[in-house]
């Protein structure tokens, strides 16, 4: 299963007790997986995960993908107690009709899907790469992957309650921006970066702060909130966790129990150490600069995973060039007919693959087309197609 191509969701419901990551239905076991694997933290531990999930080379976008579907579909499974694929993607997009607002252009225009999975998949790799802080011009993935808890609580919060996910969603990102400059603000000596980021969310605070009254049924959104305040509270230069004083605002009004604010600092650390105590949820970068950094290793990743597809698809053509020649001898059967057909298409979709890569640029320039055009790849580099 990949989550950079299409049909990977479709193949997930097919597949799903391989690929299952949150296997219990209590929601008390969930969330503490939840932190164990690093999504809390915006870090996927693959060690973590089920040993189908070892076998390919997943990035950290296509994991966060798998969890956030998964996590959904948990939600929705406990609060509606069904286990209804049509109906869990039939209300999905319905939140997302109202979560998302609809213009005609080439961002939101995967509405029009008529294919209910192509739809659900495009909307997820729209909220992959928005969040609150998109103004700001970042593109950092860490915190892209801690905000999308967001939407698994407005999910909840709709399903449950009918509570409006754009209401909803504005509460809680103005209690996270309440978080962020109180600690951006109390720095010992703030860099310019944070001094930027102050700034921008100063500007960009709501005026409308009326608290909406949240159900604790899951419980999912006070330790999203105690996970999110333990990310602030890492100090890379001092090497330590340094929690505020929970009886000053804003976090005075946050509901949690000290064992799951120490159980969120037990995992915390664990990625830490994994990460060598290099951790930073929030880097303010320039895109070209990420483009050009990611892109030869996306390049590499393609070709990594897919040596046995090249290998194939070379096979393939091998079959092409015989019958085109055995053509010139005989007349091919239906079904041979059909195989040239497909083949040859094949082999179109290759060549101007191959063509961008060597261009000038062209290892730049590939692997953004193919995020956005995935089907310039041949069929065969598709893992959700295969038996």
């Amino acid at each position: 299963m990949n989550p950079s191509t299409n049909g990977w969701i479709k193949k997930y419901f097919t597949e799903k007790n391989q690929y299952q990551i949150f296997a219990s239905d209590n929601s008390e076991d969930i969330s503490t997986m939840v932190r164990k694997i690093g999504f809390s933290y915006g870090i996927i531990d693959i060690a973590e995960l089920p040993d189908i999930y070892k076998n390919f080379k997943y990035t950290q976008e296509e994991l966060s993908k798998i969890c956030y579907l998964q996590l959904l579909e948990k939600v929705f499974n406990i609060h509606l107690k069904s286990d209804d694929t049509d109906q869990f993607i039939t209300t999905l997009i319905d939140f997302y009709d109202i979560l998302i607002p609809h213009k005609t252009n080439i961002i939101t225009g995967f509405f029009n899907d008529k294919n209910p999975y192509s739809k659900l998949e495009n909307i997820f790799s729209l909220r992959c790469k928005e969040h609150f802080f998109s103004e700001s011009k970042s593109n950092d993935f860490v915190l892209n992957m801690i905000l999308l808890f967001i939407d698994i609580l407005a999910f909840e919060a709709y399903i449950n309650e009918k509570i409006d996910p754009n209401v909803f969603t504005q509460h809680i990102v103005e209690q996270l921006k309440e978080i962020t400059l109180s600690f951006k603000k109390n720095q010992n000596q703030p860099n310019k970066k944070d001094l930027q980021l102050i700034t921008f969310l100063e500007s960009n605070k709501s005026l409308d702060t009326d608290p909406i009254k949240l159900r604790p049924s899951i419980n999912f959104e006070s330790n999203f909130i105690i996970d999110y305040i333990v990310c602030n509270s890492w100090d890379n230069e001092a090497q330590e966790i340094e929690l505020p004083d929970f009886s000053q605002a804003p976090y005075s009004t946050i509901l949690y129990s000290e064992d799951k604010l120490k159980e969120s600092i037990f995992y915390f650390e664990k990625v830490l150490e994994k990460n060598n105590k290099e951790y930073y949820y929030y880097k303010s970068s320039n895109l070209f600069d990420n483009v050009i950094k990611n892109s030869s290793s996306y390049i590499e990743l393609l070709l990594t995973r897919n040596k046995g597809r090249l290998i194939k698809e070379l096979q393939k053509n091998t079959q092409l060039m015989k019958l085109l020649v055995d053509s010139t001898r005989r007349d091919l059967n239906k079904e041979e007919k059909k195989m040239v057909k497909k083949q040859t298409i094949e082999v179109i979709k290759t060549i101007p693959s191959l063509a961008i890569f060597i261009l000038p640029g062209g290892t730049i320039l590939l692997p953004i087309l193919l995020r956005f055009i995935p089907s310039l790849l041949p069929s065969s580099f598709n893992e959700n197609t295969d038996d």
